[in-house]
Order: C-alpha cells, then sequence, then structure tokens
C-alpha cells in the first residue's frame, strides 16, 4: 500500500488533511495553507512511476504550463516540490464542487445554461493558447462545475498531456514526450488529426468544445458505440448530427452551425480561434416558450 502524505507539513506551509482521489500518475490530497487556512489541492506523482523519465516531464511540464496560467476559469498552480521521500508534486487552487460527469449522470443541461459554461471554456482556452498551450484531453472528467462570488463557473483541470506549440518551454522537454505512433487522448473526444497523429493546434480543443457542448445540450455524445474502433471512424468520416435528431425539443439552426463548424473534420474548417467560437456563441438566444 502506497505511503501516504496525510498529516506532513510540505514546503514548511502546506499541511496534507484527507486523500481526494487517485488517478494513472498520481493522488490528488486536500490540504491547506498554513499562512491563511485557505484550503489547497495537492497532487503528488506516484512514486513507483517516478523513475519513469517521460512520466515525470509530463508531470513537470503539466505544472509549468499551469505556472504560466492565470485565468478564472483554470486551477491556478500556488506551488511545486518534492517530498522527502523524493515523490513530486504541486499545490493548486482547491476547488468545491463536481466535474461535468457528474452534473451528466443528472441529465443534460438548459441550453442557456450549457452555451454560458461553454463560452466561459472558451475564454479559458483562448487564454491557454495564447501562451501556445493545447489541453489535448478535454472531457467532462477534466472541468470541475463550482460557485463563484459572481456565479456558476467551470475551472479546466488536468493538464497532463498538454502540448506546447511553437517551442514554448523548450524542444528538448517536449521530445522527451513525443513519439512515433503514440496517440494521446480520450477517444470519444478526440479530433481527427490526434486519432491520426496529425500535427495539433489550439482548433483541436475546439474539436472537443464542440463534443462537449453536444454533450452538454442533449445529454449524449454525437458519437457513440461500444467499440472504439466504431467511434474513431465516425469522428473521421461520419456527419454530425443535428441537435433535434438526437434531441427534438433542440431545433436551433445557428447552434447547430455553430457546432458543425466547432467539429469540422478539417482544422482549417473550424473557428479561427476560441475567442471567434465565444463570439459565435454569444450571438445565440433561446426561445422562452
Amino acid at each position: 500500500m502506497r505511503a501516504g502524505l496525510i498529516g506532513q507539513t510540505l514546503l514548511g506551509r502546506y499541511t496534507v488533511e484527507a486523500r481526494l482521489g487517485e488517478g494513472g500518475m498520481g493522488v490528488v490530497y486536500r490540504g491547506v495553507d498554513d499562512r491563511d487556512g485557505s484550503a489547497v489541492a495537492i497532487k503528488q506523482l506516484h512514486g513507483e512511476i517516478g523513475s519513469s523519465a517521460n512520466l515525470v516531464a509530463r508531470f513537470e511540464r503539466e505544472a509549468q504550463a499551469l505556472a504560466m496560467l492565470a485565468h478564472p476559469n483554470i486551477a491556478a498552480l500556488h506551488a511545486v516540490g518534492m517530498t522527502a521521500a523524493g515523490a513530486m508534486f504541486f499545490v493548486m487552487e482547491f476547488i468545491a464542487g463536481h466535474d461535468l460527469a457528474v452534473e451528466l449522470e443528472q441529465g443534460r443541461l438548459a441550453p442557456a445554461r450549457a452555451v454560458t459554461l461553454t463560452r466561459q471554456l472558451l475564454g479559458a482556452l483562448h487564454h491557454a493558447h495564447q501562451f501556445g498551450l493545447v489541453h489535448r484531453d478535454l472531457k467532462p472528467e477534466n472541468i470541475l462545475l463550482t460557485r463563484t462570488a459572481t456565479g456558476e463557473a467551470v475551472k479546466i483541470i488536468d493538464f497532463g498531456l498538454v502540448k506546447m506549440i511553437g517551442d514554448v518551454l523548450g524542444s528538448e522537454g517536449q521530445a522527451r514526450l513525443t513519439a512515433t505512433g503514440v496517440i494521446f487522448g480520450t477517444p470519444a473526444y478526440m479530433a481527427p488529426e490526434q486519432m491520426l497523429n496529425l500535427p495539433v493546434d489550439p482548433r483541436t480543443d475546439l474539436y472537443a468544445v464542440g463534443i462537449l457542448l453536444f454533450e452538454l445540450l442533449t445529454g449524449q455524445r454525437p458519437f457513440e458505440s461500444d467499440e472504439i474502433s466504431e467511434v474513431w471512424r465516425a469522428h473521421l468520416h461520419a456527419p454530425i448530427p443535428s441537435l433535434a435528431s438526437v434531441e427534438p425539443t433542440l431545433e436551433h439552426a445557428e447552434l447547430d452551425a455553430i457546432l458543425q463548424t466547432l467539429m469540422a473534420k478539417h482544422p482549417e474548417q473550424r473557428f479561427a480561434s476560441a475567442l471567434a467560437a465565444r463570439r459565435a456563441l454569444e450571438s445565440i438566444t433561446f426561445s422562452s416558450s
């Protein structure tokens, strides 16, 4: 059984209080900043994979990417360090709430709410893209839903598969994370160029946003199958269904057009930027009837 961090004080400041969850790369804890009593989240790389140069590099680059960003819809990074046992960790903003996957278990969202949350998501992505960062793994589990002083908000988390465009963090580090034939992402939300292991850019994230928005609006993804090969084939070749074909109450030509552009098979046919996509959504209205 892995030795936990509960009860330890990291960097002379952050006391670990409880385990929140665990994934393939590490464990997430809830802690407290002893200086002001505020809650924090602490992500620790699993010790047994700490010897993997590739995974360590990916963990380091996630921290580096987060350190570059400061946006209300992206989880903020506070500090990076290493435990006495030699395990890497970073300290992040603690976000009270749940992810969109949990929210979707209750059913589809009201259209106006789905569009509002997607606009927030696009604003955060525009910020990241300006720094040359492509998330590459946008999905409901990586987007938290919380309450702020201004209302409901999304928070993007888990930049573990982030891609740095334009050598933002150095070609040497990026090269360690690149291997011929290796495909990164979650199949249900992957753009065609990801599946074909072609170069990605910010428009790759826009494809995933289209999948997410479709799912928020209808309660299901545009391409569903128990066979991954069928999902991949649909992403590559199948036409994007209209909203009304899945949910008859969602007859909305303008929104369908935006989804078609977000999920175009070829990147050059998508919106030029997350900001352009956000502006398109800002023009959407819904009937009160």
